[in-house]
């Protein structure tokens, strides 16, 4: 198998594997998705020394003396197999030909591109999937070397105009057909997008697959290989030659083209969140929608940044091969899994522009029952997502809730303070901001619907429908908790049960 070692800050490449080990596996899905090939190890041949030394002859008659008895040698070791990249199998193309027919060259380090796009759309770009590979060495460890000892480079074809790629043969005709993008080995193609974003992230994208799927025997599943895709697609560029992978999109208009969020909002509007497991179960027919490519980048990067889960997740970097990553990932999430379902839950049901993990994250509280008559408060802070009582309820059971104090939404450019009630001027979630809002969860769910959630204000009687712990928050966008302050001084009382209605 083949993995990565950190000492000292150092990242080592061991590709150190068994023969029998390297049958190649192809690696096939749809949608974006290419095939993956594999190459076979070089043959080893042992060598083998063997000594038939016998007594020596002399020219004396005296009998021999008898013969010595020499121990045998340790066996020797036999040698692991080095692990080869596959060697470049990329077709070379007659670049003045193209570039006659408006076919023109753009080529770095780890990227040759072709394109019929205006220049000053397609120059940049080779120069950002550099920086893209260095971010996938750093988060999965360096490719082995082939045995030519040459950089990996990709191939990759940008094209307005497919009826010419295809005459020239850059678009190969037994490639299944693809709205967006496709990777077969280390080569991409790929359609021309409306917006710059969207061309640079489906690059991304494409390039991704061919790195994480260019050895023999990786097989993670569809889920994980589209939602890294995906999570490394989602960029910022800060500066010239500067640029930041894997994060959270702040503003649509940062990512145009994308739409991941707006499908996502969309989703939870119709009712469809995906669970863990429905995730979990993607197979390739599922890709055949965007919206299997939107749930698996929300799930790769729940699991990617959530503090609870995080380093599990990086960890699967070095199980790829095989059915190792479904058997290591049970191993290390199995023992969370009501926990994990629960965090899932909340964060898909939310999940926006700029959504703040750290802040968001919730410390889970068993809840208590309270006596009619009895009640409890707690404070609820404005720098934080949800937020548990501690409180059970149940179907049929009533609760006053009230809210007393003042927050601080935002500081500039002067300070927004707000009660319980919220401030008109601003709304998110056709809410106030600043307002309490109240949510309502089972302990064992996997999916959160969006009335479930309610506004409370300064004062409401809450009924509940189903049963549950109760949480609280105060209402904000999700990437603006940081500059919040304060808490509301929030005070539960379980009400007699109204008398039932006699028929």
């Amino acid at each position: 198998m083949s993995g990565t070692f950190r000492e000292n800050g150092v990242t080592t490449a061991v590709h150190l594997v068994s023969a029998a080990a390297l049958a190649g596996l192809a690696l096939l899905s749809a949608g974006c998705s290419g095939e993956s090939d594999g190459a076979k190890p070089p043959k080893q041949t042992a060598s083998k020394t063997t000594s038939d030394a016998g007594p020596s002859q002399g020219a004396s008659e005296s009998p021999d003396p008898p013969p010595q008895k020499v121990a045998d040698p340790p066996p020797q070791k036999p040698e692991p197999a080095i692990i080869y990249r596959p060697d470049d199998a990329r077709p070379q193309h007659d670049d003045q030909a193209l570039a006659d027919l408006g076919i023109h060259l753009y080529e770095s380090r780890r990227l040759k591109l072709y394109s019929d796009l205006p220049p000053e759309l397609v120059r940049p770009l080779p120069e950002l999937m550099d920086r893209a590979y260095a971010a996938w060495e750093e988060y999965f460890g360096p490719l082995p070397p082939d045995r030519a000892e040459s950089d990996f480079q990709m191939t990759g074809y940008i094209m307005r105009d497919r009826r010419l790629f295809l005459e020239t043969g850059l678009l190969p005709d037994d490639l299944p057909d693809f709205p967006h993008g496709r990777h077969r080995g280390a080569e991409f193609w790929m359609n021309e997008q409306e917006h710059d974003f969207y061309r640079r992230h489906l690059m991304v994208h494409e390039g991704t697959h061919c790195f994480m799927t260019i050895m023999p025997q990786v097989s993670p599943p569809l889920w994980y290989i589209e939602g890294m895709a995906e999570l490394f697609g989602t960029h910022r560029t800060s500066a010239p030659g500067r640029s930041t992978f894997r994060i959270m999109p702040g503003a649509s208009l940062d990512v145009r083209g994308w739409g991941r969020l707006q499908i996502l909002a969309g989703e939870r509007s119709a009712g469809r969140v995906q669970s863990l497991d429905e995730i979990f179960a993607y197979s390739g027919n599922s890709f055949l929608e965007t919206k299997a490519y939107v749930w698996s980048w929300a799930l790769c990067k729940f699991l990617d940044t959530h503090p609870r889960y995080r380093d599990r997740f990086h960890e699967l970097r070095d199980y790829q091969e095989g059915s190792a990553f479904v058997r290591r990932f049970q191993e290390v999430f199995q023992p969370d899994q009501v926990e994990m379902n629960r965090d899932w839950a909340f964060f898909a049901a939310d999940l926006d522009y700029g959504y703040d993990v750290e802040r968001s994250v919730i410390d889970w509280k068993s809840g208590r029952a309270l006596e009619v008559g009895s009640e409890a408060e707690d404070d609820v802070a404005a720098d934080r997502g949800w937020q548990s009582s501690g409180l059970s309820v149940k179907p049929g059971e009533t609760y006053e809730i009230s809210a007393d104090g003042r927050v601080v939404l935002a500081v500039h450019p002067r300070p927004w303070e707000s009660e319980a009630d919220g401030v008109t001027i601003r709304y998110h979630a056709d809410r106030p901001l600043g307002m309490l809002m109240a949510r309502i969860v089972p302990d064992t769910v996997t999916k959160i619907a969006q009335k479930a959630t309610v506004g409370v204000g300064k004062r409401n009687v809450l009924t509940p429908t189903e049963p549950g712990t109760l949480y609280f928050r105060v209402n904000d966008f999700w990437g603006e908790l940081a500059d919040n302050s304060g808490a509301y001084r929030v005070k539960v009382r379980r009400l007699p049960s109204p008398p039932k209605r006699s028929r």
